[in-house]
């Protein structure tokens, strides 16, 4: 390919004519783990033909199964054997061996964000942060100490 044309413009390619553009870009994760090395991904919730993230919550003497959407920035949740509050702060555990979550960093809405794993080990620098408010839709990914935003993922 050119770089210049035949009048020394420098030739840059249209992204709209791209055979990608037009396309919706979405990470899905298909592993997460707890700080013991359980995988939380679980054929036991579908969402689109994929599997979901099953964890436990506790809200005060409650405590019941969340299976969130693997997808990226899309809020979908089901809520097993709780009732969820609006605002309520939960802690997140692993339906597994029930070890909670670390804590990475606070969330602006007052809640914490706490990490779930991209690997076995409990690396923060591969992980994805999820807040332990109901209804806060604020979560990250970390991968290779990055963060990735759901802006960088629509530029891509």
């Amino acid at each position: 390919m050119d770089r210049f044309d035949n009048k020394g413009m420098m030739i840059i390619p249209n992204p709209m004519r791209s055979e990608i553009a037009g396309k919706p870009k979405v990470i899905i994760i298909d592993q997460l783990f707890c700080p013991n090395g359980h995988n939380l991904i679980s054929q036991r919730v579908i969402f689109s033909g994929y599997p979901g993230l099953l964890i436990k919550v506790r809200q005060d003497d409650a405590s019941g199964l969340v299976a969130l959407s693997p997808f990226y920035g899309e809020h979908s949740r089901f809520a097993l054997d709780i009732d969820l509050i609006d605002r309520k702060l939960l802690k997140l555990l692993c339906p597994v061996c029930n070890v909670e979550f670390p804590v990475i960093s606070p969330c602006e809405c007052g809640g914490n964000l706490v990490a779930i794993f991209l690997t076995k080990e409990n690396n923060f620098n591969e992980c994805v942060g999820l807040c332990t408010r109901v209804n806060c839709h604020n979560s990250r990914i970390v991968h290779g100490g990055e963060l990735i935003t759901r802006s960088m993922i629509e530029s891509l």
